[in-house]
Order: C-alpha cells, then sequence, then structure tokens
C-alpha cells in the first residue's frame, strides 16, 4: 500500500477582487514535495496577487487552502512562513550595510541566538548543502547580483523553508548566473523542497520546469500542465488568449559608408552619484542598423541612453548624432539632429500629473502643429490618431490623463510618441517593459520598421533573446566599459554572459576597431 502524497500547498477556487478589478477567478494551484512548478502569464494576469495571497499579504474573498492535506487559513507573511513558505521577492530584501551573517541573522529574529560566528559556521554549512555558494563575512553591497540572490534563498531555506517561490529570479542575471540558480534549484527539488518559479521566458519553463500553469485575465486556463506536452506558440495562445506569429525579421540593409546615425568616441560620463559610469566608450550605430546594449543591472546602460539623447553631458570624449556633435544645448541638439528615445523608467522620466495623453505628445520634442501662438489641438488629435494606427499598440484614449493610466498603457504612449513619427536615431531602453507578448512583438516590429526606413536603433534589454533575435550586433557592457560587440546572428550566450560578467572574452568577440577583443 502506497502513502498518498499531499502536496506542500494547495490552492482552490481562490477569489480577489479590487474595488472592480476581479484580480483572481477561482484560481486553483498546487506545488507538490521535490517539483518545480512555473507560474506564467501576461502582465496583469494575476501572478501577483496569487503570490501575495499565498504568502499571506491579501486575504481571498473565497477559496481555501491546504497544506500537508490540511486546510489552514495564511493571515500573514508570519503564518506563511510558520507553514514553512518562503518568498525571494524580486527586488530583494536585503540590507546593503549589513553582512551576509547579519542579513540571516535579523531573519532569524528570536530564533537567532547563536552569536555571529557561530552563525556564520552554520551558514557556510547551509551553504555547502544547497550548493549556494556565499561568504557569510561579506557585506551585502560588495555582492553581485546573483550573490545577493543567493543570500535570499538561502536566507529563506534557513529560516524553515520547504516551499520556495522565485519571483522573476532571473531578470537580472547573466546565463552563467542562470544556469548556476538553477543548478540550486534541481539540487533543492532532489532534496524534496518544491519550489515556484515565476517567469515570461518559455526556455526557462522547458529548462527547469516540471509542471507549468498559466493565468490569463485572472483565471487559470492551464493547470499543473506538462511543459513537454505544449509547444511554445500553444504556451503564448494559453496566455494570450490567440495565435501569436513568430518575429519576421527581414535582413537588414545597413549603410555603412554613410554618416553614422550615432558616434560615440572615447566618452566618459558621470552617474547620478558623481562617480564615473561610462568609461571610455567608442560604438557606432549605422544607418539602417538594430544595435543591442546587454549587461547586468547597473553596467552604464542607463548612462549610455542618456548620453546618445543629450540627457547627460558627457566629461570627456564627443558624441555626434547624424554628423551633429552634441554640445551646449544638447537635448535640443539630439532632437533636431532626429533623435527619439524610450527611457527605461517612463512613469518617473515621461509622465507630467495633470496632463491627458494628447497634452503629452508634444513633449517628445517632435515639432507641433501651430495655431496663432499656440498648438493648434484639432490637427495634433488628428496626427496623435494616425500615429496610434500607424504604431498598432492600442494606446489610451486621448482624454485620459496619464498619470492615472497603468505601466504598460504608459509604456505605450510613450512608444506611440517616439516611433509614430519619423527619426533619424532612435535610442530605446527596455521598451517591451510592461507589454504583454502582442504588444512587445508589435514593439519589436515597429524598431525593425525604423531600421528599414533608414534609422540607426540602439536598443537596450534585460533578454538576451531579445537582443539576438532583434538586433544586428550586440554591444556588451561591464562596469561602465564596452568589454565587446558580438555579432548577433550565431552568438554564443554564454560568450556573451562572461563579457557581462567581465570575465575571459570569446575571440570570436570584436570590439569598434574591428580587432579581437
Amino acid at each position: 500500500m502506497t502513502t498518498k502524497v499531499h502536496p506542500l500547498l494547495e490552492v482552490l477556487g481562490y477569489s480577489i477582487t479590487f474595488g472592480e478589478v476581479k484580480a483572481n477567478q477561482n484560481v486553483n494551484f498546487d506545488v507538490l514535495p521535490g517539483e518545480v512548478h512555473a507560474l506564467v502569464g501576461e502582465n496583469g494576469a494575476g501572478k501577483s496577487t496569487l503570490l501575495k495571497l499565498i504568502y499571506g499579504v491579501y486575504q481571498p474573498d473565497s477559496g481555501e487552502v491546504m497544506a500537508d492535506g490540511k486546510q489552514v487559513v495564511i493571515g500573514s507573511p508570519a503564518d506563511a512562513r510558520a507553514l514553512g513558505i518562503g518568498m525571494v521577492f524580486q527586488d530583494l530584501r536585503l540590507v546593503p550595510a549589513l553582512t551576509v551573517t547579519e542579513n540571516i541573522g535579523l531573519a532569524l529574529g528570536g530564533r537567532f541566538t547563536l552569536g555571529l560566528p557561530a552563525l556564520a559556521a552554520k551558514i557556510r554549512a547551509a551553504s555547502e548543502e544547497h550548493g549556494l555558494q556565499v561568504d557569510p563575512d561579506q557585506l551585502v553591497r560588495h555582492l553581485s547580483i546573483g550573490e545577493r540572490q543567493r543570500t535570499e534563498i538561502l536566507k529563506v531555506l534557513m529560516t524553515g523553508a520547504r516551499l520556495v517561490i522565485l519571483d522573476e529570479p532571473t531578470s537580472v542575471l547573466a546565463p552563467q548566473e542562470v544556469e548556476a540558480l538553477f543548478g540550486v534549484v534541481r539540487r533543492m527539488r532532489e532534496n524534496g523542497y518544491g519550489v515556484v518559479i515565476v517567469t515570461h521566458k518559455l526556455n526557462e519553463v522547458r529548462a527547469i520546469a516540471d509542471r507549468v500553469t498559466v493565468l490569463r485575465g485572472g483565471r487559470t486556463v492551464l493547470v499543473g500542465a506538462d511543459p513537454k506536452e505544449h509547444d511554445d506558440a500553444a504556451l503564448v495562445e494559453a496566455m494570450v488568449g490567440r495565435k501569436v506569429p513568430p518575429l519576421a525579421r527581414p535582413k537588414s540593409e545597413i549603410a555603412e559608408e554613410t554618416t553614422p546615425a550615432l558616434l560615440l568616441e572615447d566618452v566618459s560620463a558621470d552617474g547620478d552619484r558623481g562617480h564615473e559610469a561610462l568609461h571610455g566608450v567608442t560604438l557606432t550605430v549605422h544607418p539602417g542598423e538594430v544595435v543591442g546594449v546587454a549587461g547586468v543591472a547597473g553596467s552604464g546602460q542607463k548612462e549610455l541612453c542618456e548620453v546618445a539623447l543629450g540627457l547627460r553631458v558627457n566629461t570627456s570624449g564627443t558624441v555626434t548624432v547624424n554628423g551633429q556633435a552634441l554640445s551646449g544645448n544638447t537635448v535640443t541638439g539630439a532632437l533636431k539632429a532626429g533623435a527619439v528615445g524610450v527611457p527605461e523608467d517612463p512613469v518617473a522620466d515621461s509622465v507630467v500629473h495633470g496632463l491627458s495623453v494628447l497634452q503629452h505628445m508634444p513633449l517628445g520634442g517632435r515639432p507641433v502643429p501651430k495655431k496663432g501662438f499656440g498648438i493648434d489641438w484639432a490637427k495634433l488629435s488628428l496626427r496623435t490618431r494616425a500615429d496610434d494606427e500607424r504604431a498598432g499598440l492600442r494606446m489610451a484614449p486621448q482624454h485620459r490623463k496619464v498619470a492615472e493610466l497603468s505601466g504598460g498603457n504608459i509604456q505605450r504612449v510613450v512608444l506611440t510618441r517616439a516611433l509614430g513619427g519619423e527619426s533619424t536615431l532612435v535610442v530605446a531602453a527596455y521598451p517591451s517593459r510592461g507589454l504583454d507578448i502582442a504588444n512587445t512583438r508589435r514593439t519589436q516590429e515597429l524598431l525593425l520598421e525604423k531600421a528599414k526606413e533608414g534609422a540607426g536603433v540602439l536598443v537596450v534589454s534585460e533578454d538576451l533573446d531579445e537582443l539576438i533575435s532583434l538586433c544586428d550586433r550586440i554591444a556588451v557592457m561591464h562596469d561602465g566599459h564596452l568589454a565587446g560587440v558580438v555579432d548577433a546572428e550565431g552568438a554564443d550566450r554564454m560568450a556573451i554572459g562572461r563579457l557581462m560578467l567581465g570575465g575571459a572574452e570569446n575571440p570570436t568577440v570584436e570590439d569598434e576597431e574591428g580587432t579581437a577583443a
């Protein structure tokens, strides 16, 4: 007679409503011991709400939850932790000024009675057991993103978790760090832990997940399925509700013999805190070319985009847009030279409270129709409607206040404004961030259309697969330096990852001078 194995956690018919929004509707989800269960869905599908229900941040309007076959109530995160549920948030919850040992000691709270040296010894033992490679004596502020993440996972395990939730754990990791993380997850699975991994990358679902659940519109539309029985197209259709064709990338017509759309020559620039964030960067973007920028978070991508758009003054070197050197009033110079930009954080950098979608249109720097001494709003409205139809991103109605829109809707306003008109240089930082699959695909198509029209396109993304499929070349940043420039066709993800981490370079990688990097 075999003993029935109960799920570590089983959610049955969970529903929760915020005002008129049904965030979760009759959701079912479970996690078994010794398995990795992927939770996927578009932004706004209800994934975050479900996680917060499981972790006790929210309380459901209806439904029940079982732990080890017994009905329980998770009224708070403390209740969740007492049941052995741990969560590693996307924004890691560590104190940078403290050591690894001190951070884990804080998490242990009243259970921390050993003293720091004894706790450090326990951390070393647990680190070895789980393959997490964490130095207990290091200050958190000196750790890489991957090391901080391993510290968070170890902290959760040492507080007694048997079920670990990883929320978008790979979004800022290099490929080598992703492989290391998945090695840890596989060991956890072998040791009987349950792991929930929230991701939007289907290749990661295939690499690590035993089962996958898809949320759409707050409902579970595919529950506990075997990923091997559903190809990517089927999973995408489950997430979106319709078929989404793959990106059709035409052959680029790069005009290398003409004036570069963007030319950075030995450019250095300071960051917001006064440190040098760019160090001697030389990079060319030709008309008709899509150049990607890869790097772990904080490697100089933001400063690179801002320098190219005249938003940040370079401390040395030269910045040229379509043959015009940026100097003096650099923003005006970049706009007059035909540059447009999509900022890294549109909510913070592009939204003026109180203004409507239409009133935001002139703020991108594009010339507007005039009427007397002011703006001809009727003509601008017609042009904006035409831009919206051409872009195909389904922008919010023109009368809506932008500050009242969701992040994804704000992104669509910014993208339509930037990509709807004529331009000779497009600098797009994380253009698909916050978008659903259909709008992500359309945004990628718009960037390719801009290149086909003869514009140079510079794209920053945290998704290497997106860069490889979209770009002609990929510039890799590390600690403010240009570590190398890689041909996207046939690119080796691990070679790019080594450059992102500042390690050994691949002999096929070339720098801007065309020599082996």
